[in-house]
């Protein structure tokens, strides 16, 4: 059986009336397609920093002949820990994230590379007063090899951001 957040990432690559939109063409290898590489810059083990204490261990990998990447987020509080998984689809171009945690924050989110070594995803979140949040999020690969996890919002539409959570990664030796 399936774990369920496979199957969370499944219903993403739905298109209209629930039918499949075409993935990778099968001609195309996801080991050798340079597309599909776009986040092996965050492939790893990771100690996570909020304000310089430690908040969570990550491990990236890729997984499905190197075809996704997931992630298992290990928080050092009781609740936060997670699963994530990073796809490309060559069909659409981009990338889709899906975050699912054991508190109630599972999100999907829409993402591509802005310049090597930083990925962006966005998502609209709605509030409960109607307004929608844009969300921005981004990994971007420092020069000292850690790399940066920042999550900005706006309520107006992109015309003011706020900082909602940075973090830093540094590599665990391997």
């Amino acid at each position: 059986m399936k774990p369920h957040w496979m199957i969370a990432v499944a219903a993403l690559a739905m298109g209209p009336a629930g039918t499949a939109l075409a993935q990778t063409p099968a001609a195309v290898n996801c080991k050798t397609d340079p597309q599909f590489a776009q986040m092996d810059f965050a492939v790893g083990l990771w100690d996570v920093t909020a304000k310089g204490e430690k908040d969570a261990e990550v491990r990236i990998e890729k997984i499905l002949d190197d075809c996704a990447i997931a992630e298992t987020w290990k928080a050092v509080a009781p609740k936060g820990d997670g699963r994530g998984l990073f796809v490309f689809s060559a069909a659409l171009q981009s990338w889709s994230y899906l975050w699912a945690a054991n508190t109630p924050s599972t999100t999907g989110f829409k993402g591509s590379m802005t310049k090597p070594g930083e990925m962006l995803f966005t998502t609209v979140k709605p509030l409960p007063n109607g307004v929608m949040r844009l969300r921005h999020w981004t990994l971007n690969l420092l020069p000292d090899g850690r790399i940066r996890e920042l999550s900005v919002g706006s309520n107006d539409d992109g015309k003011t951001w706020t900082t909602e959570y940075e973090l830093f990664w540094t590599k665990k030796p391997q």
